[in-house]
């Protein structure tokens, strides 16, 4: 890409065991250009950067929020057919060849979610993309029951832009659901200026949930910048977060 730099080094994430499930969440706020990028910077742009990130970081499985009707592609996954729209764009789930290959099943969530069944793995991820505003928590405790009631498998792993506040994670113990914070925020308008001064506050709205037999451990919060024509400046207001999915030993 003409006039671009290679992003920041990746070294700091580790393999995961054969075992787990590497999950990737990324809202990409209808790939809108960020009020801090080049003039010259496009929604092409955006998507390579997307696929590059996503190509160092090796997921398993890659979960979309917010897209304009387009997915970006990555040649190392293939698309999950089911592309709902929520309350702004559409959601998208990609998976490894590897993982295509096991014929996973999957079913929509009418504006809220996909959700993605893989048998060999006993285990269910949905990607969800739930209501906003700091007065939608009932509907958000319900679009997360209906979410679960969509799985095949009991052991579920939710991801995506949850729009959880901090306040209502007692509520989800009543629906079956557990998840720690990520160890950053998601959204940090303090140090991400996608949408100026509109976007000035922190926020753990991308979040990794678990029913009781799924753990979610090594949590990380991918927040380095783009580099471009002199400027720095991310491709999404929100941070993608990487989490690793395991399903308990039963004993």
């Amino acid at each position: 890409m003409a006039g671009t730099e290679r992003f920041g080094p990746l070294a700091f994430f580790t393999p995961i065991a054969s075992t787990a499930m590497r999950l990737l969440s990324w809202n990409l706020a209808m790939m809108e250009r960020s009020q801090d990028a080049p003039m010259q910077w496009g929604q092409v742009d955006s998507e390579a950067v997307v696929r590059q990130t996503i190509l160092d970081l090796k997921p398993d499985v890659i979960c979309f929020q917010e897209l304009p009707g387009v997915v970006p592609y990555v040649e190392t996954h293939d698309m999950i057919r089911a592309n709902p729209r929520s309350h702004s764009g559409n959601l998208a789930v990609l998976v490894t060849h590897q993982l295509m290959a096991t014929e996973p099943t999957f079913s929509s969530v009418t504006r809220t979610a996909v959700v993605v069944d893989f048998p060999g793995a006993d285990l269910a991820v949905a990607n969800v993309h739930l209501a906003p505003g700091k007065g939608g928590a009932e509907d958000r405790i319900h679009q997360l029951s209906v979410t679960l009631a969509a799985a095949k498998s009991a052991n579920v792993a939710v991801v995506g832009d949850t729009n959880l506040r901090v306040d209502e994670d007692e509520a989800l113990t009543s629906i079956g659901l557990s998840g720690d914070l990520p160890p950053k925020p998601t959204w940090d308008g303090y140090r991400n200026g996608f949408r100026g001064d509109k976007g000035r506050f922190r926020a753990y709205f991308t979040r990794a949930l678990s029913t009781q037999d799924v753990t979610i451990t090594k949590q990380e919060v991918i927040d380095f910048p783009t580099e471009a024509y002199d400027h720095r400046f991310h491709v999404s207001d929100h941070f993608a977060l990487l989490v690793e999915a395991t399903v308990n030993a039963q004993t």
